[in-house]
C-alpha cells in the first residue's frame, strides 16, 4: 500500500510539473505575441508619421512652386473689396454739396481747362497733346477729384503725353492733307475719276471720325503703342456705335454750325476762347467713361480667367501626388493618379457644371465682349 501511494504521489508531481511547464510556455508565447503586436503597432505609427510628413512636404512644395501672381491676385482682390466697402460707407455718410455750389465748381474747372487748352493749342502742332491733357483732366474731375490743381496738373499731363500725342496728331494732319488733295482732284477732274475719289473720300472721313472719337481719351487713360491706340479707338467706336454717335454730335454739330454760318461765328466766337471746348470735352467724357468701365470689366474677367488657369496648373501636380500618398496610407489598391487623369476629371466636372449653368441661364448675355481693348493691350 505504501508503494502504491508513493507511485501515485510521483505521478501527481510529474503531472503538476508538466502543467507548470505548459503554463510557462504559454505565458512566454503570449508575451512574444504581445511584443510582436507592439512592434507592428509601432511600425504602423511610424508609417503614418512618414506618410503625413510626405503629404506635408508635397503641400509645402506645391505652395512654394505657386507663382507670386496668385498671392498678389488674392491680395489685390481683397484690397479692392475693402476699398469698395469703404467707398460705400463714405458715400452713405457724406453729405453732397448743394447743386448751385457743385455747378459753380464745375463751371470754374471747365473755364480754367478751356483757357489752358486754348493757350496750349496756339502752336497747332501741339493740339494733340492739348486734347490728351484736356480729356485726362476731365476724367479726373468726374472721378470725384474736384480738388485737383487744374492748371498745374493740366500742364503736367501735357508734358507727359506730349511726344506720343503729337505724333498721333501729325499722322492725322497727314491724313487730312491727303484728303484735301483728293478733294482738289474731285473739283478739277469731273467724271468717273471724281466719282471714284468721292467714294474714297467719304469712306476716309467715316474712318477718321471713328478713330478720332476715342483716340486722345485712350492716350490719356492707357499706356500703349501708337498703332494699338489707333486700332483700339476704331474698335471701340465700332463696338459702341451709340456712344460714338453721342460723342460725334457733341463735337461736330457746334463746330460745323459755327464755321458754316458767319453770323453765328462772329456772334459766339469768344465762347470758344472761354468755355466751349472745355464744355464739349466734359460732356463727351461722361460717355467715354462709360465705355472705359466696360473695358475695365472685360480686363478683370480676363485676369480672373488667367489667374484660375495658373492656380489649376500649379496645384494639379500637388493634388495628384497627395492623392497617391493618401491611397498608400489607406491601403487603396486602385491605380495611381497621374496629372493627365486628374486634369481630365477636373475638366469633365467643369464642362458638366457649365452645361448645367448654361441650361439655367439662357438670357442675360453680356454684349461688352465686343470691346477688344483688353486683348489688344490697351490697359496698363
Amino acid at each position: 500500500m505504501s508503494e502504491k501511494k508513493k507511485s501515485n504521489k510521483n505521478k501527481t508531481n510529474d503531472s503538476d510539473k508538466k502543467n507548470i511547464k505548459q503554463v510557462i510556455e504559454e505565458s512566454a508565447a503570449v508575451e512574444s505575441a504581445a511584443d510582436t503586436a507592439k512592434m507592428s503597432v509601432s511600425g504602423i505609427h511610424d508609417d503614418m508619421k512618414k506618410t503625413e510628413a510626405s503629404v506635408d512636404a508635397i503641400d509645402n512644395s506645391v505652395s512654394d512652386q505657386a507663382p507670386a501672381e496668385e498671392s498678389d491676385f488674392v491680395y489685390t482682390t481683397q484690397m479692392k473689396q475693402y476699398e469698395e466697402m469703404i467707398k460705400r460707407e463714405n458715400a452713405t455718410h457724406e453729405k453732397k454739396d448743394p447743386i448751385l455750389r457743385r455747378f459753380m465748381t464745375a463751371f470754374g474747372n471747365v473755364f480754367a481747362l478751356n483757357v489752358c487748352f486754348v493757350i496750349s493749342c496756339l502752336g497747332v502742332v501741339t493740339i494733340g497733346a492739348a486734347l490728351t491733357a484736356l480729356f485726362s483732366m476731365c476724367i479726373r474731375l468726374q472721378e470725384n477729384n474736384s480738388d485737383a490743381l487744374i492748371v498745374k496738373e493740366y500742364f503736367t499731363e501735357f508734358k507727359k503725353n506730349f511726344k506720343k500725342a503729337t505724333l498721333e496728331w501729325l499722322i492725322i494732319i497727314g491724313v487730312l492733307g491727303v484728303m484735301c488733295g483728293e478733294y482738289l482732284l474731285i473739283v478739277t477732274w469731273p467724271g468717273m475719276l471724281a466719282t471714284f475719289y468721292t467714294i474714297v473720300l467719304v469712306a476716309e472721313l467715316v474712318v477718321l471720325a471713328l478713330v478720332m472719337a476715342f483716340l486722345f481719351p485712350l492716350t490719356a487713360k492707357y499706356d500703349n503703342t501708337i498703332v494699338n491706340t489707333f486700332k483700339n479707338s476704331l474698335l471701340l467706336s465700332l463696338g459702341n456705335l451709340w456712344d460714338f454717335a453721342k460723342i460725334f454730335l457733341i463735337w461736330f454739330v457746334p463746330i460745323y454750325y459755327t464755321i458754316t454760318n458767319p453770323v453765328v461765328f462772329f456772334t459766339i466766337w469768344y465762347l470758344y476762347l472761354v468755355i466751349a471746348f472745355g464744355t464739349m470735352a466734359y460732356l463727351s467724357t461722361m460717355t467715354i467713361r462709360n465705355v472705359f468701365k466696360k473695358i475695365k470689366v472685360t480686363q478683370e474677367e480676363e485676369q480672373k480667367k488667367h489667374e484660375d488657369q495658373i492656380y489649376a496648373s500649379t496645384h494639379r501636380d500637388g493634388v495628384a501626388a497627395r492623392a497617391n500618398a493618401l491611397s498608400k496610407y489607406t491601403g487603396n489598391k486602385s491605380k495611381p493618379v497621374d496629372n493627365k487623369t486628374y486634369s481630365s476629371q477636373k475638366n469633365s466636372t467643369k464642362n458638366n457644371s457649365s452645361k448645367n449653368n448654361s441650361s439655367k441661364n439662357n438670357y442675360g448675355k453680356n454684349n461688352s465682349g465686343k470691346n477688344n481693348s483688353g486683348k489688344n493691350g490697351s490697359g496698363k
